[in-house]
Protein backbone atom coordinates (compact mmCIF):
# COMPACT_ATOMS: atom_id res chain seq x y z
CA UNK A 1 0.00 0.00 0.00
CA UNK A 2 1.32 3.46 -0.88
CA UNK A 3 2.08 5.73 2.06
CA UNK A 4 -0.47 8.37 0.90
CA UNK A 5 -3.21 5.75 1.05
CA UNK A 6 -2.04 4.61 4.47
CA UNK A 7 -2.09 8.14 5.81
CA UNK A 8 -5.54 8.75 4.32
CA UNK A 9 -6.82 5.61 6.05
CA UNK A 10 -5.37 6.73 9.36
CA UNK A 11 -7.02 10.15 8.97
CA UNK A 12 -10.37 8.50 8.30
CA UNK A 13 -10.10 6.28 11.38
CA UNK A 14 -8.98 9.00 13.74
CA UNK A 15 -10.99 12.02 12.57
CA UNK A 16 -13.96 12.68 14.78
CA UNK A 17 -12.80 10.86 17.90
CA UNK A 18 -13.78 12.91 20.92
CA UNK A 19 -11.33 14.94 22.97
CA UNK A 20 -11.29 13.72 26.54
CA UNK A 21 -7.84 14.11 28.01
CA UNK A 22 -6.81 17.64 27.11
CA UNK A 23 -6.03 20.21 29.78
CA UNK A 24 -5.90 22.97 27.17
CA UNK A 25 -6.90 22.87 23.51
CA UNK A 26 -5.74 25.51 21.06
CA UNK A 27 -7.67 25.34 17.75
CA UNK A 28 -7.20 27.04 14.42
CA UNK A 29 -4.26 25.21 12.83
CA UNK A 30 -4.07 23.41 9.48
CA UNK A 31 -2.87 19.85 10.11
CA UNK A 32 -0.30 20.74 12.79
CA UNK A 33 2.49 18.16 12.71
CA UNK A 34 5.26 19.31 15.05
CA UNK A 35 5.78 21.71 17.94
CA UNK A 36 8.92 23.04 19.62
CA UNK A 37 9.42 25.31 22.62
CA UNK A 38 12.07 28.02 22.94
CA UNK A 39 11.94 30.23 26.01
CA UNK A 40 8.43 31.70 26.20
CA UNK A 41 7.55 30.83 22.59
CA UNK A 42 6.14 27.85 20.75
CA UNK A 43 6.54 27.15 17.04
CA UNK A 44 4.07 24.82 15.32
CA UNK A 45 4.49 23.42 11.80
CA UNK A 46 1.31 23.18 9.70
CA UNK A 47 1.17 20.85 6.69
CA UNK A 48 -1.57 23.15 5.40
CA UNK A 49 -4.49 22.90 3.03
CA UNK A 50 -8.14 21.97 3.41
CA UNK A 51 -7.15 18.36 2.74
CA UNK A 52 -3.59 18.17 4.00
CA UNK A 53 -1.18 16.10 1.92
CA UNK A 54 2.08 15.50 3.80
CA UNK A 55 3.97 14.66 0.58
CA UNK A 56 2.67 17.34 -1.79
CA UNK A 57 4.85 20.17 -3.08
CA UNK A 58 1.86 22.50 -2.89
CA UNK A 59 3.32 25.65 -1.24
CA UNK A 60 0.56 25.85 1.39
CA UNK A 61 2.50 24.89 4.52
CA UNK A 62 3.50 27.30 7.26
CA UNK A 63 4.87 27.69 10.79
CA UNK A 64 2.82 29.38 13.51
CA UNK A 65 4.30 31.27 16.47
CA UNK A 66 2.57 31.22 19.86
CA UNK A 67 3.27 32.09 23.46
CA UNK A 68 3.66 29.12 25.82
CA UNK A 69 0.25 29.88 27.33
CA UNK A 70 -1.32 29.29 23.93
CA UNK A 71 -1.84 32.82 22.61
CA UNK A 72 -1.29 33.21 18.87
CA UNK A 73 1.51 35.65 17.99
CA UNK A 74 1.77 35.00 14.24
CA UNK A 75 -0.34 32.50 12.34
CA UNK A 76 2.36 32.42 9.64
CA UNK A 77 5.73 33.14 11.19
CA UNK A 78 8.08 32.38 8.30
CA UNK A 79 8.80 34.63 5.32
CA UNK A 80 9.15 32.06 2.60
CA UNK A 81 7.37 29.15 0.95
CA UNK A 82 6.85 25.82 2.69
CA UNK A 83 5.13 22.74 1.29
CA UNK A 84 4.51 20.08 3.93
CA UNK A 85 6.57 21.17 6.97
CA UNK A 86 6.97 18.64 9.74
CA UNK A 87 9.78 18.24 12.31
CA UNK A 88 11.29 21.32 13.96
CA UNK A 89 14.62 22.10 15.63
CA UNK A 90 16.18 25.31 16.94
CA UNK A 91 19.88 26.18 16.81
CA UNK A 92 21.30 29.65 17.54
CA UNK A 93 18.01 31.52 17.06
CA UNK A 94 17.24 29.72 13.81
CA UNK A 95 14.08 27.63 13.48
CA UNK A 96 14.80 24.67 11.18
CA UNK A 97 12.03 22.62 9.60
CA UNK A 98 11.93 19.39 7.57
CA UNK A 99 9.95 20.19 4.42
CA UNK A 100 9.47 17.02 2.32
CA UNK A 101 12.72 17.15 0.30
CA UNK A 102 14.70 19.91 1.99
CA UNK A 103 15.53 21.38 5.38
CA UNK A 104 14.89 25.11 5.69
CA UNK A 105 15.93 27.57 8.41
CA UNK A 106 14.28 30.84 9.44
CA UNK A 107 15.53 33.55 11.78
CA UNK A 108 13.52 33.15 14.98
CA UNK A 109 12.97 36.89 15.40
CA UNK A 110 12.42 38.15 11.86
CA UNK A 111 11.08 35.05 10.09
CA UNK A 112 13.54 35.60 7.24
CA UNK A 113 14.88 32.49 5.52
CA UNK A 114 18.58 32.01 6.33
CA UNK A 115 19.25 28.36 5.40
CA UNK A 116 18.24 25.70 2.90
CA UNK A 117 19.63 22.33 1.92
CA UNK A 118 18.00 20.03 -0.63
CA UNK A 119 17.88 16.30 0.15
CA UNK A 120 16.66 13.64 -2.30
CA UNK A 121 13.63 12.38 -0.38
CA UNK A 122 9.88 11.82 -0.55
CA UNK A 123 8.99 12.68 3.05
CA UNK A 124 11.54 14.13 5.42
CA UNK A 125 9.90 13.95 8.81
CA UNK A 126 11.50 14.67 12.17
CA UNK A 127 14.47 16.84 13.12
CA UNK A 128 16.65 17.01 16.22
CA UNK A 129 19.66 19.05 17.29
CA UNK A 130 22.96 17.24 17.86
CA UNK A 131 25.12 20.33 18.46
CA UNK A 132 25.40 23.88 17.15
CA UNK A 133 26.64 22.59 13.79
CA UNK A 134 24.62 19.45 13.19
CA UNK A 135 21.02 18.29 12.85
CA UNK A 136 19.59 14.81 12.39
CA UNK A 137 16.63 14.27 10.07
CA UNK A 138 14.51 11.17 9.37
CA UNK A 139 13.00 10.15 6.04
CA UNK A 140 9.97 7.96 6.53
CA UNK A 141 9.53 6.40 3.08
CA UNK A 142 13.10 5.09 2.76
CA UNK A 143 13.65 4.73 6.52
CA UNK A 144 16.91 6.66 6.31
CA UNK A 145 18.29 8.75 9.17
CA UNK A 146 20.73 11.46 8.09
CA UNK A 147 23.13 13.91 9.72
CA UNK A 148 23.25 17.45 8.29
CA UNK A 149 26.31 19.64 8.70
CA UNK A 150 24.94 23.17 8.97
CA UNK A 151 28.29 24.77 8.10
CA UNK A 152 28.91 23.13 4.72
CA UNK A 153 25.49 21.48 4.05
CA UNK A 154 27.04 18.03 3.70
CA UNK A 155 24.88 14.97 4.44
CA UNK A 156 26.03 11.82 6.24
CA UNK A 157 24.02 8.60 6.18
CA UNK A 158 23.59 7.23 9.72
CA UNK A 159 21.48 4.15 9.09
CA UNK A 160 17.98 2.89 8.39
CA UNK A 161 14.97 1.88 10.46
CA UNK A 162 11.57 0.89 9.08
CA UNK A 163 9.26 3.87 8.79
CA UNK A 164 11.76 6.19 10.46
CA UNK A 165 10.10 9.07 12.27
CA UNK A 166 10.98 10.60 15.66
CA UNK A 167 14.64 11.31 16.47
CA UNK A 168 16.27 12.82 19.56
CA UNK A 169 19.85 13.18 20.77
CA UNK A 170 21.13 12.74 24.31
CA UNK A 171 24.20 14.91 24.78
CA UNK A 172 25.04 13.20 28.09
CA UNK A 173 25.41 9.71 26.59
CA UNK A 174 26.30 10.74 23.03
CA UNK A 175 23.50 8.55 21.70
CA UNK A 176 20.94 9.21 19.03
CA UNK A 177 17.54 7.64 19.62
CA UNK A 178 15.00 6.99 16.88
CA UNK A 179 11.55 5.46 16.54
CA UNK A 180 9.71 4.07 13.54
CA UNK A 181 6.14 3.60 12.38
CA UNK A 182 6.86 0.15 10.99
CA UNK A 183 6.17 -1.17 7.50
CA UNK A 184 2.92 0.35 6.18
CA UNK A 185 2.30 1.86 9.61
CA UNK A 186 2.01 -1.62 11.12
CA UNK A 187 4.01 -0.73 14.23
CA UNK A 188 7.66 0.08 14.77
CA UNK A 189 10.24 -0.05 17.55
CA UNK A 190 12.67 2.17 19.46
CA UNK A 191 16.34 2.25 18.45
CA UNK A 192 19.65 3.75 19.51
CA UNK A 193 22.97 4.60 17.88
CA UNK A 194 26.27 5.75 19.37
CA UNK A 195 27.09 8.92 17.43
CA UNK A 196 30.83 8.33 17.94
CA UNK A 197 30.56 5.13 15.90
CA UNK A 198 31.30 5.24 12.19
CA UNK A 199 29.02 2.31 11.34
CA UNK A 200 25.53 2.69 9.87
CA UNK A 201 23.65 0.47 12.30
CA UNK A 202 20.81 1.23 14.69
CA UNK A 203 20.27 -1.19 17.59
CA UNK A 204 16.79 -1.96 18.89
CA UNK A 205 16.38 -0.98 22.54
CA UNK A 206 15.91 -3.92 24.92
CA UNK A 207 12.23 -4.77 25.51
CA UNK A 208 11.23 -2.00 23.11
CA UNK A 209 7.51 -1.27 22.99
CA UNK A 210 5.74 -1.39 19.63
CA UNK A 211 3.83 1.58 18.26
CA UNK A 212 3.00 3.74 15.28
CA UNK A 213 5.53 6.16 16.67
CA UNK A 214 5.72 9.82 15.70
CA UNK A 215 7.45 12.18 18.14
CA UNK A 216 10.40 11.33 20.38
CA UNK A 217 11.99 13.41 23.14
CA UNK A 218 14.24 12.99 26.15
CA UNK A 219 11.89 12.86 29.14
CA UNK A 220 14.78 13.24 31.58
CA UNK A 221 18.34 11.91 31.83
CA UNK A 222 17.17 8.30 32.00
CA UNK A 223 13.92 8.18 30.06
CA UNK A 224 12.52 8.72 26.59
CA UNK A 225 8.99 9.86 25.80
CA UNK A 226 7.39 8.91 22.49
CA UNK A 227 3.99 9.57 20.95
CA UNK A 228 2.10 6.61 19.49
CA UNK A 229 -0.65 7.48 17.01
CA UNK A 230 -3.06 4.75 17.96
CA UNK A 231 -3.04 1.74 20.28
CA UNK A 232 -3.77 -1.56 18.54
CA UNK A 233 -6.03 -2.56 21.45
CA UNK A 234 -7.71 0.56 22.86
CA UNK A 235 -7.77 2.63 19.63
CA UNK A 236 -6.62 5.66 21.61
CA UNK A 237 -3.34 7.50 21.31
CA UNK A 238 -0.52 6.91 23.76
CA UNK A 239 2.45 8.63 25.29
CA UNK A 240 5.08 6.02 26.14
CA UNK A 241 7.84 6.70 28.67
CA UNK A 242 10.72 4.25 28.29
CA UNK A 243 13.27 3.67 31.06
CA UNK A 244 16.74 3.50 29.48
CA UNK A 245 18.25 1.81 32.55
CA UNK A 246 15.61 -0.76 33.48
CA UNK A 247 14.08 -1.22 29.99
CA UNK A 248 10.53 -0.80 31.26
CA UNK A 249 7.70 1.31 29.89
CA UNK A 250 4.99 3.49 31.38
CA UNK A 251 2.00 4.17 29.15
CA UNK A 252 -0.29 7.19 29.29
CA UNK A 253 -3.53 7.35 27.33
CA UNK A 254 -4.29 10.45 25.25
CA UNK A 255 -6.53 11.21 22.28
CA UNK A 256 -5.78 9.26 19.13
CA UNK A 257 -3.38 10.80 16.65
CA UNK A 258 -0.67 12.55 18.72
CA UNK A 259 1.99 13.80 16.29
CA UNK A 260 5.48 15.23 16.95
CA UNK A 261 5.43 16.27 20.61
CA UNK A 262 7.60 18.53 22.76
CA UNK A 263 8.09 17.92 26.47
CA UNK A 264 9.17 20.59 28.98
CA UNK A 265 10.79 18.99 32.01
CA UNK A 266 10.69 22.15 34.15
CA UNK A 267 6.91 22.49 33.93
CA UNK A 268 6.03 18.83 33.19
CA UNK A 269 3.97 20.09 30.25
CA UNK A 270 3.74 18.08 27.05
CA UNK A 271 2.67 19.85 23.85
CA UNK A 272 0.79 17.57 21.44
CA UNK A 273 -0.14 18.50 17.86
CA UNK A 274 -3.36 16.82 16.76
CA UNK A 275 -3.31 16.89 12.96
CA UNK A 276 -6.80 15.51 12.40
CA UNK A 277 -8.40 17.99 14.79
CA UNK A 278 -6.33 20.99 13.66
CA UNK A 279 -5.47 21.65 17.28
CA UNK A 280 -2.60 21.78 19.73
CA UNK A 281 -3.14 20.11 23.10
CA UNK A 282 -1.20 21.14 26.19
CA UNK A 283 -1.16 18.50 28.91
CA UNK A 284 0.47 18.25 32.32
CA UNK A 285 2.03 14.80 32.58
CA UNK A 286 1.18 14.77 36.29
CA UNK A 287 -2.51 14.86 35.40
CA UNK A 288 -2.33 11.91 33.03
CA UNK A 289 -3.00 8.46 34.40
CA UNK A 290 -0.67 5.61 33.61
CA UNK A 291 -2.22 2.43 32.24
Amino acid sequence: MKINAIIATAFAILTGMQSSYSQQTIPGFEAPESVIKSGDKLFVSNIGGATADPMALDSNGFISELSTDGKLIKRKFQKGILNGPKGLAIVKDVVYVADINRVVGFNMHSGEQVFEVDIPAKMLNDLCTVDNNHLCVSETVSGRVLLIDLTNKSIRFLGTITGANGVTYDEKSGKLYAVGMGANMSGGKMFQKDMKSTDTLFTELPASPTGIFDGLEMFDNNHLIASDWISFTSKTGRLIVYDLDNHTTQIYQVDAGPADITYDLSSHMVYIPQMMKNSLYIENMKNLHAQ
